[in-house]
């Protein structure tokens, strides 16, 4: 969807056609706001990215690099150049590449994490499993003993939309939301307290509708008995 449609949504939400109270730029910056909303609280941008680290000998953290920073011992998260300006909220998944094979690693909350696959300090091996430490860290263990290659399946925010030549990756039906939860910020800006309340519950609601869309009719094995 192009900017100035939703610019165009949000403004007949607000009964502010000729922009009397806020200027698209205002508008603007509360869309894209709306649009990082809606990818963390659906997980709606998802990428499945080939190869996106190399996981290396003797590393077990791998640091996200929304921060720009790591801890000693630990190696960045780097998202290819075709994913510019996009952020990672959220790692769904890791696969690594064994041999002619591909490993889908296991997922453990962080404290079992640490108990089953941190208890021997010096311990490695080929990795079956992964947890999150905190928003910007993933752990792998058990500690590689040698060089793998990894696909990561992640969640992403878009880069902001600054005109309509911007590309919005957001598929539908999850950009529908997006103009009520735009409103609600443009109304709490204005202290209109009770309208930004009435516009963030339309926001929620529309959520859970479009997702009950998205999910649709899937039969897991039609051959099933």
């Amino acid at each position: 969807m192009a900017l100035s449609t939703y610019i165009t949504q949000v403004r007949r939400l607000l009964h502010d056609a000729v922009g009397q109270y806020w200027t698209d730029s205002e508008l603007t910056d509360y869309i894209n706001e709306a649009r990082n909303r809606v990818c963390k609280d659906t997980r709606c941008l998802r990428q499945q990215i080939v190869g996106l680290v190399t996981l290396n000998q003797g590393v077990e953290q791998y640091v996200l690099t929304n921060t720009g920073t790591q801890t000693m011992g630990s190696q960045l998260v780097t998202l290819p150049t075709a994913f510019t300006g996009y952020q990672i909220v959220d790692v769904m998944g890791i696969n690594i590449l064994w041999g002619s094979t591909r490993i889908k690693l296991a997922y453990l909350p962080w404290t079992r994490f640490d108990v089953n696959f941190r208890y021997w300090n010096n311990q490695q091996s080929r990795p079956v499993c992964f947890s999150r430490y905190g928003t910007m860290s993933i752990y792998i263990g058990p500690t590689p003993d040698t060089t793998y290659t990894s696909d990561w399946d992640v969640a992403l925010i878009p880069p902001p939309l600054t005109s309509d030549t911007t590309v919005e990756p957001i598929p539908e039906p999850f950009t529908t939301p997006i103009k009520y939860y735009a409103a609600h910020l443009a109304k709490f800006r204005e202290q209109a307290l009770g309208e930004a309340q009435a516009f963030e519950q339309m926001y929620m609601k529309k959520m859970r509708q479009e997702s009950v869309s998205f999910m649709g009719r899937v039969i897991p094995d039609p051959y099933a008995k």
